[in-house]
This record gives structure tokens, C-alpha cells and sequence, in this order.
């Protein structure tokens, strides 16, 4: 009897562990969070929670921890770093970490739910905001607000690893910015913008290439009652994309500059501009 109450408690737990990459890379059970050993250890963790609950063949693995140093045993060097994983998430959780990383026939996988994983999260949040921002704005707000709150920082901020892991970490942080670009729209439709032209005057600067956020900016400053400066963005970001990609802005911000110039009812406040997105 006792043994089946320390199954039972084992899969407890294990059904309120989170892995959490959005930021440094972190393992929490009901709120208490620790980080996992070494920078390969770590790698390891973030690829089998790209694809939590499915089967991350022993290749890929090695592929990703060991593209930049040959190892004599490449396999046997991936079950070292394995039983450093299980250790760890079993000193983080008090779960076993062969319950949480079982072994397959061909590689390891994270037998957690989707939802255990921070970015899935976000991703759904956000996907769920931005299907709402057109015909139900305060709610999209909402989702979108749920999402960003998950980010602690640029995603896997402390793990080196390989191709899948720069796939990942570009993949996410562009998605960030899209939830943020989907939020401040949200927010500007329904008239909650506040300090938003500051807020997006701060982004437009860090992401000159994010046409959208530049978009966004031109009419927060507009409805500001700040015309001259929504036309002094426009010529900016024209000259940043001419000088650095040799463009010009894309017919949408054409149009809104042409909008503003003929102060266009169609953009003014508490109306969602058509040709934002």
C-alpha cells in the first residue's frame, strides 16, 4: 500500500511540473522554481520541450549538443548527459527523472502535457488573441496579455546549444513581437491606448524592421493629435529602409502616410485602421 501512495504522489507531482524557456531555462512544481546544471544539460532540456510529449530521436540530440566538439562515443557521451538530466529535474521536482524523460526505442522524449511548456502556452494564447482582434478586441487584448506575461526575459537566455535551439529562439522572439504588435492594436481599437505612442516609439526604435510596429506608432501619434510627428516616422523609417535594405515601405504604411496627410476619418480614434495588419 505504501508503494502504490508513492506512485500516486510521484504522478502527482509529475502533472504540476512546468518547463519554463521563455527567459532562462527553469523547472518549477506548484510555484518553486530551479535551474538545471550545466549548459548541455540544459540544451538537452530545451530540445526534448520543442517537441514535449513526442519521441526527439538520440541523432538529433547528439547533432545538437555536440556539432562543435567531435566526441569519440557521441551516444554514450548523450546517456551521460541524460543521467545528469533525470538527476537534475528529479532534485528539482521529486519526480523520478525516468518518469519525466522515459527512454524509447530510438531516443528520449518529455512525457509532459503541451501545456507544461511555457512557449506552447504563449503560442496558443496568442494565437487565440490574435483570431479575436478584429471582431472582439477587449477580449483579444486579453489573451494576448496572458501570453506576453509568460516571458521573463529573451527566450532560453542561458543556453548555448545548436541549430534547432537558433531556430527556436528567433521563431519565439519574432512571435513575441507579433503579440506585442496584435496587443497594442487591441488596445488603440478599443481606446485603452494610454501611454501606447511612448511604448511604441521605445519598439520602432529597437526594431526598425518591424514595418508594422512603425505602422502602429504613426497612427498612436496621430490620434495623439501629433500629425507632424506621425509624418517625421514615416520619413524615417523610409530612409532606415532604403539605406539598409534598399526598399521602400510597403504599399500599407504608404497608404496610412496618404490617410494622415488628408486626415482621413477613417483613422481616427476608437477605429480599427483596415490596413494596420
Amino acid at each position: 500500500m505504501k508503494y502504490y501512495h508513492q506512485v500516486e504522489s510521484q504522478l502527482d507531482a509529475k502533472n504540476r511540473v512546468s518547463v519554463e524557456i521563455l527567459g532562462s531555462l527553469r523547472v518549477s512544481v506548484d510555484d518553486r522554481y530551479d535551474s538545471i546544471g550545466a549548459n548541455r544539460v540544459r540544451t538537452l532540456l530545451a530540445v526534448l520541450s520543442f517537441s514535449v510529449g513526442e519521441v526527439v530521436s538520440m541523432d538529433v540530440l547528439i547533432e545538437e549538443l555536440f556539432s562543435d566538439q567531435a566526441s569519440k562515443n557521441p551516444k554514450n557521451a548523450l546517456q551521460a548527459n541524460m543521467r545528469r538530466l533525470r538527476t537534475s529535474l528529479e532534485l528539482a521536482t521529486g519526480v523520478p527523472g525516468n518518469l519525466l524523460v522515459p527512454t524509447s526505442a530510438n531516443g528520449y522524449l518529455l512525457d509532459l502535457p503541451p501545456e507544461a511548456v511555457d512557449a506552447r502556452r504563449f503560442d496558443t494564447l496568442a494565437a487565440r488573441g490574435a483570431a479575436l482582434l478584429r471582431d472582439q478586441p477587449y477580449e483579444a487584448a486579453q489573451q494576448l496579455e496572458e501570453a506576453l506575461r509568460l516571458w521573463r526575459g529573451p527566450a532560453l537566455l542561458d543556453v548555448s546549444g545548436g541549430l534547432r535551439c537558433d531556430s527556436q529562439v528567433n521563431r519565439l522572439n519574432s512571435r513575441r513581437l507579433d503579440a506585442l504588435e496584435d496587443l497594442y492594436e487591441a488596445r488603440m481599437s478599443v481606446g485603452a491606448g494610454g501611454n501606447t505612442a511612448n511604448e511604441l516609439e521605445q519598439l520602432a526604435c529597437e526594431h526598425p524592421e518591424r514595418e508594422r510596429i512603425s505602422e502602429l506608432l504613426m497612427l498612436a501619434l496621430y490620434r495623439a493629435g501629433r500629425q507632424g510627428e506621425a509624418l517625421a516616422t514615416f520619413q524615417r523609417v523610409r530612409s532606415w529602409l532604403n539605406t539598409e535594405l534598399g526598399l521602400e515601405p510597403r504599399k500599407k504604411m504608404r497608404g496610412l502616410q496618404q490617410a494622415i496627410l488628408a486626415q482621413d476619418p477613417s483613422i481616427d480614434a476608437g477605429l480599427v485602421w483596415a490596413d494596420a495588419r
